[in-house]
């Protein structure tokens, strides 16, 4: 088993389209996970089957699942410290 930390992806084109982004309006979301899984595969099901109303935005998408929407990379006990998910949000002014 290893852990894996899962974001949203903000480096390709699917977030600045108007209607494209799951995370929109941003609450009753999950903005962030870290999973403990055997590979890519579980943990992105992991994230997806824990995750709020991104997964219904759109149809035929489910973002935690598809690469294209989010990062799933492996969180690795060799690196130097570090914090591995911080899911902060502004209250609306």
């Amino acid at each position: 088993m290893a852990f894996w930390r899962l974001t949203p992806r903000s480096d390709t084109m699917w977030w600045c389209v108007e209607g494209k982004d799951p995370w929109q309006p941003p609450y009753d979301r999950a903005f962030g996970f870290v999973v403990r899984a055997a590979d890519e595969e579980e943990a992105r099901w992991k994230a997806h089957e824990a995750g709020g109303e991104e997964n219904g935005t759109l149809d035929g998408v489910s973002p935690w699942l598809d690469a294209n929407y989010s990062r799933c990379e492996e969180v690795r006990d060799d690196g130097s410290a570090e914090v591995l998910l911080v899911n902060f949000r502004h209250a609306p002014r």
